[in-house]
């Protein structure tokens, strides 16, 4: 009782702030408090609500898309980033939050499709390089998997935000290594070990907020490559 009157303050508290000072972030801790307290619907209403205001209906989509994401419902997800995508087909904020919902439900085929598509306009999209890593791993195609690895270490982001993705790609093959029992990868973990050290020694040139971003998404590919995995063996 008490730790539901605690979450229930939390929300309050949060749409306090959020009238205050209306932002997408604090939007998104109402709902994640909501649905931790058990009223996922309210939440969802709260996100309704509040998106009416938005007059473009592009951006509506795609924030109702991330909502379902964050409470679990991803094909209601993939339901709002479709209507984004028929109003924007090439947007590629929405391309990458469908091939990532895509690869999350363990749907690599479709998920790849956006990939390359995303490849073909930039050929240096880290994100695009990261979701592909999934794919080929969660397709058992470790080879073709590495051999994109290798090809991506080549690319340096110029942006601080874009050593996220950076990280995660890192982060993605550190974690298949770390898992994998194959003995068959020739010199490829030597090459990759050198790889990151290298890399830890170009993100020490470039400060703190680098390090955050190229940690955070270190982090975030290694639990998504094992969630992949354990959902894929789960599913097996």
């Amino acid at each position: 009782m008490d730790q539901k009157h605690n979450i229930s303050d939390k929300v309050e508290s949060l749409k306090e702030e959020f009238k205050k000072e209306p932002s997408l972030e604090v939007m998104v801790q109402v709902i994640a408090a909501y649905h931790e307290q058990g009223f996922t619907e309210r939440g969802i209403g709260f996100a309704e609500a509040v998106l009416l205001q938005v007059d473009d209906e592009k951006t509506r989509s795609m924030q109702m898309g991330m909502i379902m994401e964050l409470v679990g419902r991803n094909e209601e997800a993939l339901t709002y980033l479709d209507k984004a995508l028929k109003i924007s087909p090439t947007d590629p904020q929405v391309l990458h939050a469908k091939g990532m919902l895509l690869v999350v439900n363990g749907n690599f085929e479709d998920a790849a499709l956006i990939y390359r598509k995303l490849r073909d306009e930039n050929a240096a999209d880290l994100q695009a390089i990261s979701g592909m890593l999934l794919c080929l791993f969660g397709e058992g195609r470790s080879t073709d998997a590495l051999a994109l690895y290798q090809e991506s270490t080549g690319t340096l982001p110029k942006d601080p935000h874009e050593w996220h993705p950076k990280g995660m790609i890192d982060g993605i093959v550190a974690a298949y290594f770390e898992t994998t029992t194959s003995d068959d990868h020739g010199t490829a973990p030597e090459k990759i070990k050198e790889s990151f050290r290298r890399m830890e020694d170009i993100i020490g040139n470039f400060g703190t907020e680098v390090r955050m971003f190229y940690t955070m998404g270190e982090i975030a590919g290694s639990e998504a490559f094992r969630k992949i995995m354990e959902k894929k063996k789960n599913k097996n």
